[in-house]
């Protein structure tokens, strides 16, 4: 969920199950995968990112089993479920903030 600030700024909130918001990150950015080697000088992938780019998803817990079956990866240094590179996106867009 996100609200505009009166000083034109965005905050992101998380909604947790049991109602309580925190405040979030944006969601469904591309990020390269935090094991991803950096791009040597002079090479990068068409779009600019690393080939191993994946898409961050805001999964609340009690849909991270669901997630988890769906073959969302948890990433420990950022504390976030996401999409392996590969992997179709179109099951998971309760959770990227397509199509809202």
């Amino acid at each position: 969920m996100s609200t505009v600030l009166a000083d034109g700024s965005v905050q992101w909130m998380e909604v947790r199950a049991d109602g309580s918001m925190v405040e979030a990150s944006a969601p469904a950015v591309m990020l390269p995968a935090a094991d991803a080697p950096a791009p040597r000088a002079g090479q990068s992938s068409p779009s600019g990112q690393s080939a191993r780019a994946v898409t961050v998803l805001n999964v609340p817990f009690a849909e991270k089993d669901e997630a988890k079956q769906l073959g969302a990866r948890w990433d420990p240094k950022r504390r976030k479920w996401y999409i392996p590179a590969g992997v179709d996106a179109a099951p998971f867009s309760r959770w990227t903030g397509a199509g809202n």
